[in-house]
């Protein structure tokens, strides 16, 4: 149980590592300051406590839902953006 934990937390802090790079590089602010942004998301909450484990998920994923929970009010990759605004891409019933 021990090495899941530790394991977890590994994820945790590289993924805030690459995340607050990418804050830093596009907002001009210091990495720290990026960082503390981060920390203070909701974006982080999420990933310190999901409701379901979801290690596909990358740091680029988390950062487009900051940037989309800061830019649009959802907490949501592009991808999934993209597909809320193209639900025709997967419909079940496509028009014909």
């Amino acid at each position: 149980m021990k090495q899941t934990d530790n394991n977890e937390q590994e994820y945790i802090v590289g993924i805030t590592n690459v995340v607050s790079k990418l804050i830093a590089g596009n907002e001009h602010i210091s990495v720290e300051e990026a960082e503390k942004r981060f920390k203070d998301s909701k974006v982080y909450e999420y990933l310190c406590h999901p409701p379901v484990p979801f290690y596909e998920e990358g740091p680029e994923d988390f950062y487009e839902m900051y940037v989309n929970l800061k830019t649009k009010g959802l907490m949501i990759d592009n991808t999934q953006l993209y597909l809320k605004n193209n639900p025709q891409l997967y419909s079940l019933h496509p028009d014909n």
